[in-house]
């Protein structure tokens, strides 16, 4: 959880935030153990009164970071639980169970991932923003010196960094937006609205961004390695037990906070949505069976040999479009490259693959299960103007055109009418709010 500094809040009464670890507050055995029972008996407490937390709460591991530097409150790798002993001990019970639901939120909103390329530092202070609002909402009691502002009200945490983003400016120059790291402070304005006495954001005499301690913490960190579960769930395991965390407290949650800890859940979502998923809702055409001759299996067609493949949903004719301008970095396009190999190898169908910028550059055709694969050097045409409309003028001229994917930054004409045919839009980054599609579904894919 973000504290201020002593210059504007105290973490907790009577300990400065800077100095958690020093021989004078150094905790013995005994010591030690009674803050473990006391944070044991604050998960019990809080499952029995916010039952949508509780799964959560008991399933996810808490231990103590008693000689973790970096860890002067509490913090999360999106897994585990860290709580400095020192800081906990001079904790109200109503506030360890605050705390303690802060942190579980945390993994349960996927902070630490959903940063992405934006400014760790800032990003934190967004998150806390949004989960400290939400559990004022329900009721509790948090430590003293948490970032809350009445202006987090109905805002994802990608909403209020983006408006924090253009308040603060960081030390040497460094923009908010270009994602660099800084454990400076800032100079900034206030996030706004209506002022709580709780909010370091809300004084205005100072006009310093606060020295919040840093809770989300990389898992592959090496200060944290060490100390993380030997059977600690993968990337793909933990995404699961998310999902099923989040599906239980949903159930469970209603009244005040339901609406912010859904829209929480949805921008993640969001982020992690596997666009072939939602590809697969626009198949016009099914392969029943666990096995079928075909299509035939793609690995072994270039030796010669047609072996049976596992039964899958192949797509008719699939467009697959990519935006050429010149407002389409070169790192962008190779990252939709991959996307187009991968495609390719999931959905072995008819395939073209068009290039545009102001106008139609290049068309490559690949019919289904021809043994040819999309090169891993794709030679770019265009880089001029962005004009989506020769690709649906070249789309309405065929007649088995089952589904268009256009991967583009969204900055260019569209046409004026919405083409008959199903569109997934491969959003590419910086993702810019004028970037409108009046048509088709959006999927954002990231740069990650």
């Amino acid at each position: 959880m973000s504290h201020a500094t002593p210059s504007t809040r105290q973490a907790a009464p009577g300990t400065p935030a800077s100095a958690p670890h020093s021989k004078s507050t150094e905790l013995s055995g005994q010591a030690l153990q009674e803050v473990y029972e006391r944070v044991l008996r604050a998960r019990i407490r809080l499952s029995m009164q916010q039952p949508f937390l509780a799964s959560a709460v008991m399933r996810l591991p808490v231990r103590p970071a008693t000689d973790a530097s970096w860890c002067r409150t509490a913090a999360t790798d999106g897994y585990h639980i860290f709580y400095n002993p020192q800081w906990v001990a001079k904790l109200r019970e109503d506030e360890l169970r605050g705390l303690l639901a802060h942190e579980v939120l945390h993994v349960l909103f996927s902070h630490a991932d959903r940063r992405q390329e934006r400014d760790g530092r800032v990003w934190n202070m967004a998150c806390d923003y949004a989960i400290n609002y939400l559990l004022i909402q329900r009721g509790f009691s948090l430590p003293e010196g948490g970032l809350i502002s009445a202006r987090a009200q109905s805002k994802t945490s990608e909403q209020i960094y983006a408006e924090l983003a253009q308040q603060i400016k960081l030390p040497n120059g460094l923009s908010v937006k270009s994602g660099g790291k800084s454990n400076s402070t800032g100079r900034r304005k206030k996030l706004g609205g209506p002022a709580r006495p709780e909010d370091p954001l809300a004084d205005e005499s100072s006009d310093r961004v606060p020295d919040a301690g840093q809770d989300l913490i990389d898992a592959d960190d090496p200060r944290v390695r060490p100390m993380r579960s030997a059977d600690a769930p993968d990337r793909e395991q933990l995404a699961e037990l998310r999902r099923e965390l989040r599906e239980d407290a949903l159930t469970r949650l209603n009244g005040e906070g339901a609406g912010a800890f859904r829209s929480e859940c949805e921008a993640d979502e969001e982020r992690s949505i596997d666009w072939r998923s939602l590809l697969r809702a626009h198949l016009s055409e099914r392969i029943k069976g666990d096995w079928t001759s075909f299509p035939f299996s793609k690995r072994m067609v270039h030796r010669g040999l047609f072996m049976p493949s596992a039964g899958m949903l192949v797509p008719g004719h699939v467009v697959f479009a990519i935006d050429t301008s010149a407002s389409m970095s070169l790192q962008l396009l190779g990252v939709i490259a991959e996307e187009l190999r991968a495609f390719r190898e999931v959905f072995p169908c008819r395939l073209t693959v068009l290039q545009c910028d102001a106008r139609l550059q290049s068309v490559e055709h690949y019919e289904a299960m021809d043994g040819y694969e999309i090169p891993k050097r794709l030679e770019i045409y265009g880089r001029g103007g962005t004009d989506f409309c020769p690709v649906f003028d070249w789309v309405a001229e065929q007649s088995d055109v089952a589904l268009v994917v256009y991967a583009t930054d969204g900055m260019g004409s569209f046409p004026k009418r919405k083409p008959e045919v199903p569109v997934i839009w491969l959003h590419t980054p910086p993702h810019p709010p004028s970037a409108v599609f009046p048509f088709g579904a959006v999927v954002k894919i990231s740069q990650n």
